[in-house]
């Protein structure tokens, strides 16, 4: 099986959903930068397709795989922390927790341990941003490309509509606005078209979630 999915929240039998429901939703922008760095691995792992790093007061010693094929991994979590924290303070939480986690597999289960604590360690350094290009679109008769570019954070989600001329960029304008769950978000944007001198973006069923033409984008 290919891993392709990661996730971190505390437990649900320990913990109130006061606590792991915000938790849950603010730490989907690292694992999500966690997920884009597996992507291009396509890491077998001949048992399961995603880890569930699970937050406990008093964590197994021993991960194990269930029935769902999902790799679950206990690791501590402290709720009076956690609460005590800001908000800039929240993916230096997660990091750690994920770095206990990814070396608590370790003699257990093989996962592509210096890919994901690499990737952690790009993510610091980025100062924890989680931008990528969902896609692009190069308009012919005004040679102008239109991106639709994503930000994800520990409390929303942001797609962008960015044109460019050369690597100059002429203008963004905000699309969409979420909260930070991909659950929310993935099914709302899919693709860019051109429709005579109208730029349209649709969602995964084919209706559009955005239309304008190219006076008003001011191109």
């Amino acid at each position: 099986m290919i891993l392709k999915e990661l996730y971190l929240y505390p437990d649900l039998v320990d913990f109130k959903d006061d606590i792991v429901h915000p938790f849950r939703d603010q730490s989907r922008s690292i694992c999500n930068y966690l997920e884009r760095v597996l992507k291009p691995i396509k890491y077998d792992t001949k048992g399961f397709k995603r880890i569930c790093f699970i937050g406990k007061n008093k964590p197994n010693l021993e991960c194990f795989v269930n029935s769902s094929k999902v790799l679950i991994v206990e690791i501590y979590f402290d709720e009076n922390k956690y609460k005590s924290l800001e908000r800039e303070q929240l993916n230096p939480l997660f990091s750690q927790m994920l770095i206990s986690g990814v070396e608590k597999c370790q003699g257990q289960y093989e996962i592509p341990r210096d890919e994901l604590l690499r990737g952690l360690a790009d993510f610091c350094e980025s100062g924890y941003v989680n931008r990528w290009t969902f896609k692009t679109k190069l308009i012919k008769d005004i040679d102008v490309k239109c991106a639709l570019e994503c930000e994800l954070t520990t409390d929303t989600f942001h797609l962008n509509l960015v044109f460019y001329k050369g690597s100059e960029m002429l203008s963004t304008r905000e699309i969409l606005k979420t909260e930070p769950d991909e659950m929310v978000f993935t099914s709302m944007f899919k693709d860019i078209s051109l429709e005579g001198d109208s730029l349209v973006i649709m969602d995964k069923f084919g209706d559009a979630i955005f239309s304008a033409t190219f006076d008003e984008l001011g191109l």
